[in-house]
Order: C-alpha cells, then sequence, then structure tokens
C-alpha cells in the first residue's frame, strides 16, 4: 500500500516467522521494507499472537524501542 511509505512516525515492527494466519514474507517483512526508517524484530518461530507466546521477548523488544524514542 502506498500509504505506508508517508508514514513519519517511528515505527516497530515485531513479527514472528512461524505465523500461520498472518504469514511474515508478505506481511511483516514487506511492511517494515515499505515504512521508512521501521525497526523490524523477527521473533524465531514466533506465531500469531507472539505478544502471549513470546511474552518476555516480545514486552523486551518493545520496551528497547520506546526507549530509544
Amino acid at each position: 500500500r502506498d500509504d505506508v511509505a508517508k508514514f513519519t512516525v517511528p515505527t516497530l515492527v515485531i513479527h514472528g516467522d512461524s505465523d500461520n494466519n498472518v504469514p511474515f514474507p508478505p506481511s511483516g517483512k514487506r511492511s517494515a521494507e515499505m515504512i521508512p526508517g521501521a525497526r523490524l524484530h523477527v521473533v524465531a518461530g514466533g506465531p500469531h499472537g507472539i505478544n502471549t507466546s513470546h511474552a518476555d521477548e516480545f514486552n523486551r523488544v518493545l520496551l528497547e524501542f520506546l526507549g530509544s524514542l
């Protein structure tokens, strides 16, 4: 989508590489590539719902990102 290329806010994309509902390559990877300056963190073995299945990693990455702003 062309509109995401216009984002001007700091953006963090966190995505699991084992998400069968929203596969990583066409969604998380693509989003991070399209948003200028976006940071990407891929959760190894992460399914859909990584905020609960991989809560420690998800929260650590999110807090690091927020702390960098």
